[in-house]
């Protein structure tokens, strides 16, 4: 955990903290309390950070923290008490004024060393006043975050005996993750958030704060994980040139544009965009070497391609000179140069695509699949999705952003109907791949499905069923359905994109065999 902190320090790095505190603590938490030595690493990092270091990493440590009941986290905001003293003070026994005196002293001693251009104790030196993208950094609470104050923000809890400067930190983030679930949670109704404040006015007011509080990049990480989370409300305060693309943050914004009048969609389109040419560009990379040698090299005597040297010194070993040492070479007054030419006969790859209500992660990647797909040369992508009716979208398969607006998740599962209007566009079997993306929740009679199956595969059409992957990449599917298609002739199997790619890549430069 002390590691996961100290790695914290950009978007992915922070995405990655949430994620593993999150999965960590679910598990593990009650040795938190069992066997409270286990947090010391943790305790010395929390406590070693500059306030700006701890606010920058703060919406990941609440989110990750999130995933305990509200009792959960006062026993260790306890436990955390006794394992650090009187270097935490939770009694506050001190009287409001005095410590309000100590803060203002403390403020106006660290004002004169600003002033005087001396380092301040505890604070970064030189360039750590700005962020690495240039931006400055906000100015962290004037009378700085005692051990207690950090321990409060990143649990959620006694926000009411934090400083009203750091006060402001924590009802921000109770707009994300309000008061928790389970044990010891108050029910004070949606719009209270964590129950301590009253919530923001409006999105654009909580985006401001956020701004103000933690600066552009942590408030774009923010709003993505409140879109995450279904708010429809925070759409339009994402950023399309800051946002940080990932595929949660895509799968949630087409979700909830769905039920989205026209004049907001259109708002939300350059966001949709950003994010699918992104996250299209960067399956790219990943998916195209894999179907490198898809195209023959031929030699040419047009200039254009690479020189073929074996071909050119084959072809001009008459066109020799002797020169002055006595040395032999070749002049190669007729290169050969490289070429890429097409195989004799065009593939045709047919994605099958299941939209119903389950399916909205798979979808997603099937279109960016598809797009990186349909740049092959020797490949005419096709692009059917499903769910109780069939939809041709392939004119729409070479621009992802109108093929997934134009889905609409939702509905039952007909297999079936999709695997038989892919049949209608076979016209080689044996240079025809039929890929099938699906739960496998076949909503019909099986015999339907299976008969399709065996009819392609008798064919001589090469099939593959995949199966659906949420947005963790995790196989989502029922096994019984997939054995049986399996017995039928279509392989199923768990592929990522590149895997598919690879896989596509395999049979089409094997089908002269």
């Amino acid at each position: 955990m002390a590691g996961w902190v100290d790695a914290a320090t950009g978007p992915d790095t922070r995405r990655q903290l949430h994620r593993l505190l999150g999965g960590l603590l679910t598990a593990a938490h009650p040795l938190l309390q069992s066997a409270p030595a286990a947090l010391d690493p943790l305790l010395e990092r929390i406590e070693r950070l500059t306030d700006t270091e701890f606010l920058d990493r703060l919406p990941a440590l609440r989110g990750g923290f999130d995933v305990l009941t509200p009792a959960a986290r006062d026993r260790l905001l306890h436990t955390v008490a006794e394992r650090l003293g009187d270097r935490l003070d939770l009694a506050l026994s001190a009287p409001p004024e005095l410590l309000a005196r100590w803060a203002a002293a403390d403020a106006v001693g660290r004002a004169a060393l600003v002033a005087r251009h001396l380092p301040v104790p505890g604070s970064p030196t030189g360039s750590a006043d700005a962020r690495a993208d240039g931006a400055p950094r906000p100015e962290p609470p004037a009378a700085g975050l005692t051990p207690a104050d950090r321990w409060r923000l990143l649990l959620g809890r006694q926000p009411d005996r934090l400083p009203a400067d750091a006060r402001r930190y924590a009802r921000a983030l109770d707009e994300l993750y309000g008061a928790g679930r389970g044990e010891g949670v108050t029910d004070l109704g949606p719009a209270t958030g964590g129950g301590q404040e009253a919530s923001f006015p409006t999105a654009r007011e909580w985006a401001d704060e956020l701004e103000a509080l933690f600066g552009t990049a942590v408030r774009e990480e923010v709003i993505a994980r409140a879109v995450e989370g279904g708010r429809t409300d925070v759409l339009a305060e994402l950023d399309p040139a800051a946002v940080r693309p990932s595929m949660e943050l895509l799968t949630s914004v087409l979700s909830l544009a769905g039920g989205l009048p026209e004049a907001q969609l259109a708002r939300l389109r350059p966001l949709v965009r950003r994010l699918v040419e992104e996250l299209t560009r960067q399956l790219a990379t990943q998916v195209r070497p894999a179907l490198t040698g898809l195209t023959s090299p031929r030699p040419s005597r047009r200039p254009g391609g690479r020189i073929n040297l074996a071909r050119t010194l084959r072809a001009n070993l008459a066109h020799t000179r002797r020169l002055d040492d006595g040395r032999t070479v070749v002049v190669p007054e007729r290169p050969v140069f490289h070429t890429r030419t097409r195989r004799e006969a065009d593939w045709r790859l047919v994605l099958v695509v299941d939209v119903s209500g389950s399916m909205e992660a798979s979808v997603v990647w099937s279109a960016l699949t598809a797009a990186v797909l349909a740049g092959v040369p020797t490949l005419s992508t096709h692009f059917l999705a499903f769910s109780t009716e069939v939809v041709d979208l392939t004119d729409r398969v070479d621009d992802p952003l109108s093929l997934l607006l134009e889905v609409r998740v939702g509905g039952g599962t007909h297999i079936a109907a999709g695997l038989a209007h892919a049949r209608s566009l076979v016209t080689v079997p044996s240079r025809t791949i039929v890929a099938v993306v699906s739960d496998f929740e076949e909503g019909y009679p099986l015999a339907g499905l299976l008969g399709e199956v065996r009819t392609l595969a008798g064919s001589g059409v090469h099939l593959l069923g995949c199966a659906a992957l949420n947005d963790r990449g995790v196989p989502c599917y029922s096994v019984p359905v997939a054995e049986q298609l399996v017995a039928a002739g279509m392989p199923v199997a768990a592929l990522s994109p590149l895997e598919l790619a690879r896989w596509v890549g395999d049979r089409v430069r094997g089908g002269s065999r």
